[in-house]
């Protein structure tokens, strides 16, 4: 038996999606700041840029399905080297798809020994291990108690046309409705276009579940994968467009970073707005999402468009009547896959939907108006972060909770989890404290009741952040800290905290020390005397936030810039020993020798080439222990009808006037940058 313990652990989280290269000397007429080439894609770091909502930011990444893992048959174990992409494999992928094999398998067996099951973390990064019995009761009680999913019918191994001729009704009756409101104009071929389904990728919605380590007794919570759902497109379109609505009618932030909301704290402080008695109160939807009733939230819908849309009642060419139309479709044609049954969703609407999160905020807010207009100050901060919320209050605490009691009452079912109310509140991984007026941040460090499974290949096949690369997550965890700190001190308990960290993995506080020194040189005072009005700190503090503005308004640039021109990207195969220095370095040397020989023409011009690795599909290797997908049978559409894409008119449309991309595989040689040009321009001779 594996030894196993109930422990309560401090988590610091640093998104394991971090990417830190080596910096690079960036010179501007514009900027002092040295590039340090960070992508950061954590909730701490800047890089909100995109104007659009294609990515989902407003749902967690438990709901993304890559590419690779859609066709996975996750009940054989032999996902890596009987992968479809083995014949494009260069030998050290082989090699190593070999040994995550023999790992995974390991643990496989030693969880089937052991009767255990591997579940990811809700709203965090790391697997939860507990026995089979105990995590299926949860889910049987959840399904029981919970009132909005309903059985259609169950599914057959031996029958699996079932619910691919239920998807291909769904699929033709979306269509006969996007199709007959284009015909009648009620919305213009760019909206066809965001919101029709495509055929040949469409799949049905399915649930599995996850562990919630951040509530004692670790209770289950539900998970619908809907990226490729028949519903998806005008989930997306309508999710932004109400949530951009919502956001200008009440006065909401929607932030996807804790720096816009650092920010906006230190403004309100600054303001006049934060006084000795300013209350904060933190609530979280989760449970309305899936409970809300569709009637009650078409009326508020109704009633919020009538009171928000001007007096020719359209937004974007749509009717509110259209509008009403396609969010009633999209709730009606709630279908999903679970445990060989297919459900529907009779209340609420699936937690990997953009459309959910605006449609809740919109009934709270809505269907009694009048009960939360107090709450919608414009003195008052009301923040929004996927299912979690928090405002500033400056009456007294009675008020609140009888006001927010009172909005309680209204409904048919609770409306939203309290999760605190008082000067000091976290808001994600944000602690925010009224200190008599004053303003103080720092990171925020929750509490998590979770299982731990020491077994050996476990911890060689998944290691902690920390351990995987250390000089990385210590220049994420230095940047992170910074941002968050409002003061010296608190940096330095945070600091301290981290060497407890490190020597807990029995690492060196050489590299701690290095990894501090670099981010004084990088961002810290110069040698040029400054002006003694601030500490060392705070101009540390604000270089960085300069600094997140400077790569903000530089990564749009470089949209605006990929927007015009062609896009064209090559693919390398996977070379260890490519870093993203040598990829960057390929990529620039492409570019440059490309435009000094075909500069001149004119449909070259505009031309940009874009060189990445084939990556491989061991990255998040220990999600294949993962068991959440049904059969793919089950999901996708019957060969003859998937194949026949329907389009109601006759044209090539691009929504964005952009260039297709192409991509082209490069085999392995002894020099990258020739073979590149090579495949692409075959039959042109250069210099």
């Amino acid at each position: 038996m594996a030894n196993q313990i109930i422990d309560t652990t401090e988590t610091t989280s640093i998104s394991s999606d971090d990417e830190f290269e080596k910096r690079i000397l960036h010179s501007s007429p514009d900027s002092d700041f040295q590039d340090n080439s960070v992508n950061e894609n954590d909730w701490s770091s800047s890089d909100d840029v995109s104007d659009n909502d294609t990515d989902d930011k407003e749902i967690t990444y438990h709901h993304k399905e890559t590419s690779i893992k859609k066709n996975i048959y996750w009940f054989d174990g032999h996902y890596l080297t009987d992968d479809v992409y083995v014949s494009s494999m260069t030998r050290f992928e082989r090699r190593q798809a070999c040994y995550y094999q023999e790992k995974l398998q390991e643990i496989g067996q030693q969880l089937r020994k052991e009767n255990l099951i591997l579940q990811p973390i809700y709203k965090d990064i790391g697997y939860h291990v507990e026995s089979k019995n105990t995590f299926y009761n949860k889910v049987k009680q959840f399904m029981y108690q919970n009132k909005s999913y309903s059985i259609i019918f169950q599914l057959s191994r031996s029958s699996p046309t079932v619910s691919q001729n239920h998807l291909a009704k769904m699929v033709e009756r979306i269509e006969t409705t996007l199709n007959n409101l284009l015909c009648s104009k009620s919305i213009n071929e760019r909206q066809y276009m965001a919101m029709k389904i495509d055929r040949s990728t469409v799949r049905m919605n399915y649930l599995y579940f996850v562990s919630d380590t951040h509530k004692e007794g670790i209770p289950v919570q539900p998970i619908i994968i809907c990226n490729n759902g028949p519903t998806i497109g005008i989930s997306r379109y309508l999710g932004r467009l109400l949530g951009l609505l919502f956001n200008d009618a009440t006065h909401c932030k929607k932030f996807h970073k804790a720096y816009n909301v650092i920010h906006d704290m230190e403004f309100y402080q600054k303001s006049g707005q934060l006084r000795p008695t300013t209350l904060f109160a933190s609530f979280n939807i989760n449970d309305l999402c899936i409970n809300f009733s569709h009637h009650q939230v078409m009326d508020a819908l109704e009633q919020f468009l009538n009171s928000y849309i001007s007096s020719n009642n359209s937004i974007q060419g749509m009717t509110i009547n259209t509008i009403l139309q396609l969010v009633r479709l999209v709730l009606d044609e709630q279908y999903f896959i679970y445990n060989y049954n297919l459900y529907r969703q009779t209340a609420g609407s699936a937690s990997g939907s953009s459309l959910t999160i605006p449609l809740v905020y919109i009934y709270l807010f809505y269907w009694q108006q009048n009960i939360l207009q107090d709450l919608l100050t414009k003195n008052e901060l009301f923040f929004g972060y996927r299912d979690e919320a928090f405002i500033t209050w400056n009456r007294s605490e009675d008020e609140l909770r009888i006001l927010l009691t009172m909005a309680n009452s209204q409904f048919s079912q609770p409306i939203w989890t309290i999760t605190h109310i008082g000067s000091t509140i976290h808001f994600r991984d944000i602690l925010i404290t009224n200190d008599n007026g004053h303003l103080r941040t720092s990171i925020y460090h929750e509490e998590t009741f979770q299982r731990l499974m020491c077994l050996s290949s476990y911890r060689e096949i998944l290691q902690p952040a920390i351990k995987e690369d250390t000089w990385t997550y210590l220049r994420a965890y230095f940047l992170k800290a910074i941002r968050y700190c409002s003061d010296q001190h608190t940096f330095n308990e945070e600091k301290n905290d981290m060497k407890w960290q490190l020597n807990r993995y029995q690492i060196s506080d050489i590299i701690f020390n290095e990894a501090h020194a670099e981010i004084i040189h990088d961002f810290g005072t110069s040698d040029i005397d400054q002006p003694q009005t601030r500490s060392n700190y705070e101009i540390l503090r604000n270089h960085i936030f300069n600094y997140d503005k400077y790569r903000k308004a530089k990564n749009k640039q470089k949209q605006k810039q990929n927007n015009e021109a062609t896009q064209i990207q090559l693919q390398l195969p996977y070379i260890p020993h490519f870093d993203s220095k040598t990829m960057k370095n390929i990529q620039q040397q492409l570019n440059e020798n490309f435009h000094k020989h075909f500069n001149d023409q004119g449909k070259t011009k505009n031309v940009s080439f874009t060189v990445t690795q084939n990556q491989t599909c061991f990255g998040q290797t220990i999600d294949y222990l993962v068991n959440k997908q049904p059969l793919e049978s089950y999901l996708i559409l019957p060969k003859e009808i998937k194949l026949n894409n329907k389009c109601v008119f006759n044209k090539s449309y691009n929504t964005h006037n952009e260039s297709s991309c192409r991509f082209h595989r490069i085999p392995t040689g002894t020099n990258p940058l020739q073979e590149l040009i090579k495949h692409m321009l075959p039959d042109t001779k250069h210099d």
